[in-house]
């Protein structure tokens, strides 16, 4: 189901009803009373059941308690049972055309579309509808023209507005978005909608005190509120105040339990606290959510490699691939947990497609050619530097170690090279693969010597860091 639409169709119709039914009272069934002094029958008469009348309150209950425990087909089903002089009335087909916009009835929903705009051209929730239609039939043109129709006609309607500041959202054009929630704001300050929207935009946009303010609003007129209480912890979490932000969390996952972000987060703030054991938690239900999504496995990978977990860490990464095969940074660690495993096929494969998103990376054809010579193949090795060599300068310290690889005989101009680099991180990178060069080769004192080098540098910004880790430990077994 569609909730956007449906809380919409709530707000327009369900919420007139209710004011409306102010104004009147359900009939009352006539009771029968026993006279003073009269007998009373030997034999009681069963009590006749009086149909239920009919009132807008009566109906706005069942359709919500349907929407809220059965289908939206359930919900539509309600509509045939309309007493004659109610089918034509513009609040109950304002709902039954976005009931069925939401059930993707898109069809149906035109004719009675149609028919509201002949019968009420200029009504505002008739032209809201209008648009809801046409962005589910994505008619993009169709939609723009007739929120801008709408909005000549009334400039600070606060619908049409979070509906353009939605689009713009979408392009990550928060200054924009902002805008037109601000004017949906000047249209009803108390609008949910343009209030979450300009609370959201102005988080993206860094203004945190907007942001704040506008959510604590929404908490004073809606108290269950998630998204509120979603953002608040979000604002809190970048004060570095995560107690505040993860009690934030837990009161919006106390309202949806179901909203895989609100999971994220919550892992994020326990995490930074050092609850890791809570951390997991979090992230595995949020894995459990959407088994499809990779995010979920993406953090779990990352706290069991940060736990030394390197087995449970590998398997996350690769289910982080299966369902996100463009996440570069998966590819990466997926090559380094199989190269320490020694098992260098799925490494290559890893790192050849990390190659491939980012060929500018040095690291990644060097770990592609040393995965070669770890299975004695140099013929491959070859074919593969051949390509990578072809237009980098012969004079450069990346050629010189590829040309390395390449060849397979040891030359001392590469360590002077080496020695002469002023770029902290190139060197370290640098001095990882000479030592791994002689590693292959036989040389362990020259291997051992230039990993312990990488070492020494104290900066792991690189991951052949931990690569020169593995191998010292290694070679101390």
């Amino acid at each position: 189901m569609n909730k956007q639409l449906v809380k919409w169709a709530a707000l327009v119709g369900l919420c007139a009803y209710v004011f409306f039914s102010c104004s009147s009272t359900p009939t009352e069934v006539p009771t029968t009373t026993q006279e003073a002094g009269e007998s009373a029958p030997s034999i009681s008469e069963p009590a006749v059941q009086e149909p239920e009348v009919f009132t807008t309150v009566n109906f706005a209950q069942r359709l919500q308690k349907t929407l809220d425990e059965g289908t939206i087909e359930d919900a539509l089903a309600l509509f045939q049972e309309l007493p004659p002089e109610y089918e034509d009335d513009l609040d109950m087909q304002l709902i039954y055309a976005s009931l069925l916009v939401s059930a993707g009835k898109l069809d149906e929903a035109s004719t009675v579309t149609d028919k509201l705009l002949a019968s009420h051209p200029e009504n505002s929730d008739v032209m809201m509808l209008s648009v809801m239609l046409a962005k589910a039939s994505g008619d993009s043109t169709a939609k723009n023209a007739k929120l801008k129709e709408l909005l000549k006609n009334d400039p600070s309607n606060s619908d049409a507005n979070v509906a353009l500041a939605d689009d713009q959202m979408l392009r990550r054009n928060y200054k924009l978005a902002g805008q037109y929630y601000r004017k949906g704001l000047e249209g009803d300050p108390n609008h949910i909608d343009a209030l979450s929207g300009y609370g959201q935009a102005s988080y993206y946009n860094g203004d945190d005190r907007a942001s704040r303010s506008a959510f604590n609003k929404i908490l004073e007129l809606d108290p269950d509120n998630s998204i509120a209480y979603s953002f608040l912890g979000k604002l809190d979490a970048a004060d570095e105040n995560y107690y505040s932000a993860t009690k934030n969390i837990e009161k919006a996952i106390a309202i949806d339990d179901d909203i895989l972000d609100y999971w994220l987060d919550y892992g994020q703030y326990l995490r930074y606290q050092g609850k890791f054991q809570e951390a997991e938690a979090a992230w595995i239900k949020a894995k459990d959510l959407k088994p499809d999504y990779f995010l979920g496995y993406a953090y779990l990978a990352g706290l069991y490699d940060e736990q030394n977990r390197l087995d449970e860490s590998l398997e996350m990464y690769r289910k982080v691939v299966q369902y996100n095969p463009k996440y570069y940074f998966a590819y990466e660690s997926i090559g380094m947990l199989a190269w320490n495993k020694k098992n260098y096929a799925e490494a290559r494969a890893a790192f050849q497609k990390a190659y491939t998103a980012y060929s500018d990376n040095i690291s990644y054809p060097l770990m592609i050619a040393a995965t070669y010579l770890k299975e004695n193949n140099t013929k491959d090795c070859k074919t593969f530097l051949t390509k990578v060599m072809k237009n980098r300068p012969t004079d450069s310290l990346e050629y010189v170690m590829l040309r390395l690889y390449y060849d397979g005989l040891a030359d001392q101009r590469v360590a002077q090279k080496i020695a002469n680099e002023s770029n902290k991180n190139l060197k370290g990178k640098m001095m990882y693969y000479y030592g791994l060069f002689n590693e292959i080769h036989g040389n362990d004192v020259q291997s051992k010597k230039y990993y312990t080098d990488v070492l020494a540098l104290n900066s792991p910004m690189f991951f052949e860091y931990r690569l020169a880790e593995w191998a010292v430990g290694e070679s101390m077994k």
